[in-house]
């Protein structure tokens, strides 16, 4: 009954404050959590219930802190269907992460949760917020399992958001601490 309730409750604040978190089944979890809808007193709350659980690197970098298992990033496309008419649009970026012990969709969405979550209570980001994707204004993130790994799905609503989120994730790919992998 008190797990019922609070799945309930989290629920309602997710969703109050503009975000929705579904873990659903076969390993795809969603998290519309963005630092732009909310306010840092909201963002505290979505923090305090995400975050449970979630060890202090993982809080601070989010999916940086797997920056070793990013293997690749594409530029997520939407079609958009005016009339006859059918329109291609960059809508974010897909980053491809190899799995690791101990890792799964949802605790990648929960860590993509509190780390957006956090940033937002705290006013902005901190160090490295420019390099981060999942803190570009309005960003919404998907996880999705895949054959060996997780697909991240980074939305963001508009062109200009786009590029700046295909950056960014890029940028994780060729840092000096990036992955060793065969795309480099």
């Amino acid at each position: 009954m008190r797990n019922e309730h609070m799945k309930l409750v989290r629920s309602v604040v997710v969703m109050g404050v503009g975000a929705t978190l579904v873990l659903a089944g076969v390993g795809c979890a969603t998290t519309g959590t963005s630092a732009t809808a909310m306010t840092p007193a909201e963002a505290e709350q979505v923090a305090s219930e995400e975050c449970v659980g979630v060890p202090a690197k993982e809080r601070e970098n989010g999916l940086m802190a797997y920056r070793d298992s990013i293997v690749g990033t594409r530029v997520l496309k939407e079609d958009v269907q005016v009339g006859k008419a059918k329109f291609t649009h960059d809508r974010g970026v897909v980053i491809s992460m190899r799995a690791q012990q101990g890792m799964s969709a949802p605790w990648i969405g929960r860590v993509a949760a509190c780390h957006i979550a956090l940033v937002a209570a705290a006013g902005g980001p901190a160090n490295g917020g420019a390099a981060d994707p999942l803190l570009v204004p309005g960003a919404t993130v998907r996880v999705d399992e895949a054959f060996d790994g997780f697909i991240v799905s980074v939305r963001v609503p508009d062109d200009a958001a786009a590029s700046e989120t295909l950056r960014r994730a890029q940028a994780l790919m060729t840092g000096p601490s990036g992955p060793a992998t065969a795309e480099r």
